[in-house]
Formats: structure tokens, sequence, C-alpha cells
């Protein structure tokens, strides 16, 4: 039976060999057909089930068939004498191309390759004439290709000027010419542009490999991955293949399996995994129709079904094709690194200075054998194959031995503890002296995360600890997620570690809780095991829960003792609260305080939490967590520890902290503003204020309120007109605008409303209302098309908006913000992603106050249509939590009726409800 490649060669040689009176356009016109015949088959064979591989290679043989034969046509359209004196030239394909590996949209590169047919920068008849023939009918038919024409010079000059470049040459195939040259071309090649340039070469490519990674995660797991670029992409595979050929010149898998620097297993797993890789690129060019190399999460579930995953609920596809795709990269990413360490590509580590052995004449002496292993340069080895097998337990102490003397394990080593991984039975689980080692690793601060990812990298971990087993590549779904279910909590136990040692905010914050705690091994075990729920089949807003109950099976088997058990249970159980809880809730209620505090039990149970939820805050996603954050966790923290501790230093604290604040003010106003004006705002405001503003943010609010009652005093037209400030925070990714006006019904939804119009996406809010009826709000924007800063238009544009609603009421704002939502490009998730939106009333968590709590997908004009809503039912807001992140918005309104109670009546919370649904409903416009 013929293969793909040979049925294109039979269906060229029947379509392509047209009679010599052909017209051009009847030409075109076949090679039109022939490749969008041979397009559409190849489709059909990807989607029938064919290998990455072979459908890229069969793309590539179309093209080299159609080149051929336009080679062929153009040199047969020379005369005979011509044909007789024809010179030595060659059609060559460069790049992946080269490769023969196409995906659907790949760049198309050759070269003309000739041996001196160039004169006074034009080429000579010959060449020209096959330039032509070549590249016209290609542009003809639409296809998009990049060519290049060179000498054996040029070829060393380019080659050496560029790393990219040589390696496009490396890859160089004949197409179609003379033969002779192309040999010698490889062989030029190789004399001036390899030899002598390994070390370059591949300290380059490394580099590069580096760099690469982390621009795109630095992780194989990551939730929307690069397949060509990412971290166990494509590129990681090529990479391997390309230093290899510098340092060794072998230019395959199996060449490299010859040479004993690769096992069969690992071949197998490799190129199982760049298969799979390059059908799912090849399925993602299809289903864009353009080059793609980012998997983006609403292209997840059609490339999923396409490629065979036939689950009907679309996050369950998801789930299997991604841990699919997730596997194959930690593969190519664990495998690839092995083996430059294994062929000694990697840079070595830098020997000890301390060292003085290698100035000694003689013989060096043999390394002494400890347990079973030879401490050599910086990496553990193996006596013997059998030293797990002798004794299971060393397993386990490996592990505890590079922890202790910072050393990593040698490629032979890691893949002997993956090939004996069947010691890891029901008697090493259970045994004493291998549970010991395991929390002994654990107890050692700012020394474990590294620990714990080289033993997941062996898949050791997840045979221990089988609850953490489960999430390894494990899909998450939340918008907020950026790494699949292992790296994350890896990430968060890296986040932990930094705290140890580090002299850089926000981890100093965080160092002497850290310092003080008694048991750190419980606090590394929560983290590990905090989300190990989410493997199971659950709703995943239940996940701590099912964490926690999960996490007392590998309590029970380590053996801890119940007061440990407790705070692991805890701990996990509650692992969102504190996050929730200072992100969502007043924190100058005091039932708010109260509450938390009696969850907690304990000062200890405080400060582990407090660790836990940054280290989880920071590991979920790097650009998620922010200074505001950070403050607002730790005035938590301060505000409960005196409810544990029985004491009221927090409010002798904040009180103190006011104090100093005044006394910072007083000294930096400016004469325009009077000391009285500076007393009346202290004493105006909430204890909160002052300890989320530092006091230059203090003296500018008061200058805002110097100006605003300036105005108001001189009676101008302009004397209720709110006064504006505008600063932008690049380094935070937003603008922030402060509004300072009379407080009224419906302010805040009349801000919302103007910023909105304005384009104005609302990320974060804060409103504070002195006393004497000054408002003032504190919103944090950016564009709602762009996602940069608020721009100077804009902020024209707002304050415009602002003034005529304040003032004069007559603008419809629901007009505008539906101009500005027609006008910009909505992100739309697939079904399975899709955030509900979820709306509770909660009167227990403020004594004074109904706490309504909304969920939903963010959207401009969103929190107008809120707050908007709130005026209508005559519902006062008298404080706002508003949190945006990755597309979900989080907002949390403290609320009171007109009269100043509560939201008690069952008919009215669930009217309030409705009407609540009714307007984000109508916010949202119809998908079609």
């Amino acid at each position: 039976m013929q293969d793909l490649s040979e049925k294109i060669e039979a269906s060229a040689e029947a379509r392509l060999n047209l009679p010599p009176e052909s017209t051009v356009a009847e030409r075109l016109e076949i090679y039109k057909s022939f490749l969008k015949a041979e397009t559409h088959r190849l489709k059909l064979q990807h989607r029938s089930g064919a290998g990455g591989c072979q459908v890229c290679r069969g793309r590539a043989t179309i093209l080299d068939v159609l080149l051929r034969h336009l080679w062929d046509e153009a040199r047969a359209s020379l005369s005979p004498q011509a044909q007789a004196e024809f010179p030595a030239l060659a059609l060559v394909a460069i790049g992946g191309y080269g490769r023969a590996e196409l995906n659907p949209h790949s760049d198309i590169d050759f070269m003309f390759l000739h041996d001196g047919q160039i004169a006074a920068n034009r080429p000579l008849p010959h060449l020209s004439k096959l330039i032509d023939g070549v590249l016209y009918p290609l542009w003809d038919i639409g296809l998009k290709v990049g060519h290049a024409v060179r000498s054996l010079d040029d070829c060393v000059t380019v080659a050496n000027s560029d790393m990219q470049s040589k390696t496009s040459l490396i890859e160089s195939r004949l197409l179609i010419g003379d033969e002779a040259l192309f040999k010698k071309f490889q062989k030029t090649l190789i004399a001036k542009c390899v030899t002598g340039y390994e070390d370059k070469y591949i300290a380059a490519r490394l580099e590069d490999q580096e760099s690469r990674r982390m621009k795109y995660g630095n992780s194989p797991t990551m939730q929307e991955p690069n397949i060509k670029n990412g971290c166990g992409g494509l590129r990681d595979f090529q990479n391997l293949l390309w230093m290899a050929f510098f340092k060794y010149r072998t230019r395959s898998l199996d060449e490299l399996q010859e040479r004993e620097f690769v096992t069969d297993a690992e071949n197998k797993e490799l190129a199982a995994a760049y298969d799979f890789l390059l059908r799912t690129r090849t399925e993602l060019h299809y289903h864009v129709n353009r080059a793609m190399d980012v998997l983006g999460k609403n292209l997840q579930p059609a490339v999923a079904h396409n490629l065979g995953y036939l689950e009907r609920s679309p996050s369950k596809r998801i789930e299997e094709f991604m841990r699919d795709l997730y596997t194959h990269m930690r593969n190519v990413f664990l495998i690839t690194r092995t083996l430059e360490q294994r062929m000694a590509i990697s840079q070595a580590r830098p020997k000890s200075l301390l060292s003085l052995r290698r100035y000694i004449p003689g013989r060096e002496r043999e390394p002494e054998t400890v347990d079973g292993f030879k401490f050599i340069k910086g990496e553990i080895h193996a006596v013997s194959n059998r030293i797990f097998r002798d004794s299971p337990r060393r397993l386990m102490r490996v592990f505890l031995h590079a922890q202790q003397r910072h050393l990593t394990l040698h490629p032979d080593l890691a893949q002997l503890i993956r090939n004996q991984l069947s010691l890891v039975d029901r008697e090493f689980m259970n045994d004493e002296h291998v549970r010991e080692t395991f929390l002994t690793i654990l107890e050692c601060r700012g020394e474990v995360a590294w620990v714990l990812r080289t033993m997941h990298e062996v898949n050791l971990l997840g045979k221990y600890i089988p609850e953490f087993g489960k999430l390894t590549c494990l899909v998450q779904h939340e918008f907020y997620h950026q790494y699949a279910a292992d790296e994350h909590t890896l990430v968060c136990l890296e986040q932990l570690d930094k705290i140890w040692d580090s002299k850089e905010p926000p981890y100093e914050n965080y160092a002497t809780l850290f310092h003080s705690l008694e048991r750190p091994e419980i606090l590394y075990l929560a983290l590990l095991l905090h989300d190990v729920g989410k493997a199971e089949d659950h709703k995943q807003s239940h996940h701590a829960e099912v964490s926690a109950e999960m996490a007392l099976r590998a309590a029970k088997r380590l053996q801890l003792d119940s007061a440990a058990t407790h705070t692991l249970k805890l701990l996990i159980e509650q692992h969102l609260l504190m996050a929730n809880v200072s992100q969502r809730r007043d924190l100058d209620d005091p039932s708010v305080i109260k509450n938390f505090a009696r969850q907690l039990e304990t000062p200890e149970n405080l400060n582990l939490l407090t660790l836990l939820t940054f280290s989880d805050s920071q590991g979920t996603s790097d650009k998620l967590w922010n200074g505001f954050k950070d403050s607002l966790l730790r005035q938590l923290y301060s505000r409960a520890l005196p409810r544990l501790t029985g004491g009221t230093e927090f409010v002798r604290a904040t009180e103190k902290l006011r104090e100093t604040l005044i006394k910072e003010v007083r000294t930096r106003a400016s004469a325009k503003v009077s000391d009285e004006e500076i007393t009346v705002h202290f004493d105006a405001l909430p204890l909160r204020y002052f300890e989320i503003h530092n006091a230059d943010e203090i003296l500018d609010d008061i200058e805002l309120a110097h100006r605003f009652m300036h105005q108001l005093v001189l009676e101008t037209d302009s004397a209720l007109s709110p006064i504006i400030a505008w600063l932008d925070e690049p380094n935070r990714g937003y603008t922030l605008v402060k509004i300072c006006t009379w407080d009224r019904a419906g302010l805040f939804s009349k801000i919302a409303g103007s910023l909105s119009a304005s384009g104005l996406n609302i990320m974060g809010a804060q409103i504070f209302t002195r006393n004497d009826g000054i408002a003032l709000d504190e919103f944090f924007v950016i564009d709602g098309r762009t996602g940069n800063l608020a721009t100077r238009e804009q902020h024209e544009k707002f304050e415009e908006i602002l003034e005529r609603v304040l003032t004069a009421g007559n603008i419809s704002l629901s007009a505008l913000i539906q101009k500005q939502i027609a006008a910009q490009p909505r992100y739309l998730p697939y079904a399975g992603e899709q955030m509900p939106t979820r709306i509770s009333l909660d009167n227990e968590s403020s004594e004074t106050r109904t706490v309504i709590e909304i969920e939903t997908e963010d959207q401009l004009g969103l929190l107008y249509a809120i707050s908007k809503t709130f005026a209508e039912l005559q519902v006062d807001i008298s404080g706002a939590r508003i949190v945006t992140e990755r597309g979900a918005a989080i907002d949390n309104f403290y609320v009171r009726e007109h009269d100043g109670g509560k939201i008690e009546a069952p008919a009215r919370r669930v009217a309030i409800e409705q009407k609540l649904r009714q307007a984000i409903t109508q916010l949202t416009p119809a998908k079609g």
C-alpha cells in the first residue's frame, strides 16, 4: 500500500505533466488545482488520525514535487545550447522546510544555491531564468514563500553572522539541482561554520533556550501553552538535536541512541511527544486558518474535539486533551534537560573555590561512598544499579542527601529512580524510616521546594503522596490560574521558600512569621495538599473541603499526631478564607474580624494561614498580587491577632500610626492648607483609611478637599463640580482616578457609569465618605479596549461626562455605555469555561449592614449596571470591595435600606437578586 508521500508523488506525476503547448493561465490553473486537491487530501488524512510527523512530511512533499516541477519547466524552456551549458545550480530547502516538517501555515523557505552566477549584483541568465520560473508561478497561485539567492561564500557569511541563520542552513535539504554543488555546500558549512564554533553555538543556544522559556512561562504546563516556543514545546526538542549535531555530528534520536546517550524508552517517549505536538499544531493551524502557536483557552474545546476527544462536556474534554498535551510537553522538557546533562551540553557547575585538590600533584582521591552514593562535582551518583533494590529506603534518603549537601541528581541516577518506582509499595509507604526522612525534608525552611520538584520530576513524589500524584498535568478551569494543578502547587512551595531569607518586599513582610513557626513541616505539607481535591469529581467550589478530607489520609500514613492533623485539616479547609475576607469584606467591621478569628482558633494557626495565603496567591499568578492586596492581608492579620491573644494591640498600633501620619502630613503640608483642615480630615475618616494610605496620599486627599471647598466658597458656576485627580501607575498596570465631591444618592453609580461611558474598565474601587459629607472615591481603571493606562482623551471625556451627570443630569449613561460596548471586541469564552453569575446576600458577616457578593464575568459597564440597580431599588451603598482578575469580577457591596437597617425580608432579598441578575444579563450582548 502506498504511504501518503507516495500518493502525493503519484498524483503529481498524473496531474503536472502538461503538454508543451499549454498556456501560462492553463498551467497556473493546474498548479492551483493540484495544490488544492492535495491540501484537502492532507487535511482529511489529519482528521482521520494520521500522525503529526506524517502530515507535516506530506505538506513538505506537496511543496517538493511542485518546486521540482517548476524547476524542470523553467530549465526545459531554455534553448538547447543554454541547456547544454547549464551551470552548477541547486534548489535547497532550509529551516523547517529543510527538516521536511511543515504545518499547514508554516513558513516555506528555500534558496537558490549557485557557484558564481552573480555579476554586478544581478543573476546571470541561467540563474535568472530559474528564479523567475520558480517564484512567479508560486506567487501567482497565492503561496507566500521566503527565498534567498546565495553562493557558497554567501552561505558562510550569513551562517557566521547569526545563530538562527546558521541553524536554518544546517538543516538544509536538496530539492533538485546539482548534487555535487550541494555536497560541497554541506562540507563547506561544516568546515567553516561548525568546526571551531561548537562551544559558541551551544552557549548561544542555551542562552536562547533560557530566555525563551522565561518568556513563555518557564513551565510545560501553562494554561495557554505555546506549542512551538513554550517550555517543553517543539523548539526544545529541536534545540536538543541542533546542539547534539554541533557536539557529536548526530542528526536524529536514533543516532543518539546508537551512541548510548538516549535509552530506548526515552527515544520512544520523545518521538511520541514530538508527533503529538506537531499534530496539535497542525489542528491549531487548520482551525484558525493561519499560523498560530498559542493554544488559547477559547480554542481548546474545538481543537480537542477535532483531535478525537469526543467527551460531550467541554470541560471534561479539555481536561482529557490538556492532560495528554501537558504530559507530552513535560516529557520533552524533562528528557531533553536530562540528555543535555548526560551529553555534557549543559554548562557545568563551577567548582568550589575552597577546593585545592586540583593544585596538588598526584592522583585525585576517589570520592567517598556514603549510603551507597558518591558525591562528584555537585552531583549524586549511584555506586551500583542495585542500591535501591538492596535498600528501598534510599529512594527517599537520596533526596535528603541532595538537600543537606545542595547537590543535584546525576541523569543516570534520576533515570534509575524512575525505573525502580515499583519499589514504592505498601511496605515502603508505611515504613517509619521513610516517613521520618520525608518529614525531615519538609522541616528545612527555604530548602524544600526544589527538593520536592526534583522528587516530582522522577515521579516519586506522586507515588509516595498519591493524593498529590493525581494533580499531575491536571488542567485548572479557573480564570486566574496560569499553571496546571501540580505546577501551581510546586510554584506555591517555591514562593514560601523565598520568604525565608528575602530582603525584598513583599516577601520580607512575612519573614518574621516564617522564622517564628514551631512546626514548618505542617505548613509545607498543607501547601502540598491544599488543592488535591481538584482531582476528584466534584464541584470546583467545594475543592477545599474535599482536599482537607484527602489530607487526613496522608496525615494518617505519615502518623501525624492529633494536634498536627487538626492544624493540617484546618489550614487546607480554610485556605481560601483569608484572601476572601481581606479582599471582599469590610475590615472596619468588628463582626468580620470576630467571625474570622473564631474560625482560626489560635495565633499559630493565624500565622500559618497568613503564610499559606500569601504563597498560594503568589503561586496562582505572578500578575495578580499587588501592594494593595498585600496591605489588606496584613491588615486582617494585625486585626485578628489581638482577638486570638486577648489583647487590644491592634487598636493601639493603629492609633499610633494615625498620630504619626498626622505629624508627617502637617510637616509636608503647603501654606494653603490650614492646620484645622488637616485635623478635620483625620477626625472625619475611619481608621482603615489611614492603614491603607501613606502621608503623601493623605495630603493629596486633603488638598482635593481644600480645592473642592474653595470653589464652593467662591460661588462660581462650577461651585458644585467635582474635583478630579489622575495618577498613572505603570508598574501596577492601571490608572488611579480620585474624585472629591458631595456625597449623594447614587453617587457611586454615576461615577462608575461615567468611567464606563468614557471607555474605561474598572479594576477596583475604594470609597470613603467623611462625616461632613465629602466623598473621596478612588477607582483603579484601564483602557477598556487595549488594557493599557487611561489616555488623555479618556481623562477629558470622563471629566466632561461626570460634570454633566452631577450638575445637569441631562445625559443617558446607558446609551453611552452601549456605544462603547458595541465598539469594543469582547472575549467570548467556551461554554464550559463561562463563569456563571453568582449572587449572595449575607447578614452574618456584618453587624449593621448586608453584604451582597456578586461574582460574574467582567465587562464594560458592569459596575454601573449593578450600582444603578441598587439606586433604583433604594438600596444605599456604604462600602464596596471591587476586585477584577483575568476576566472575573468579584464585587462585594456593603448596603443598607434607606432607613439604615439590613435587608431582612425574604421577598425583598429575592427581588434584589432578580433585579441584579436581570441588569447583568441585559448588559451582556448576545453571542452570534
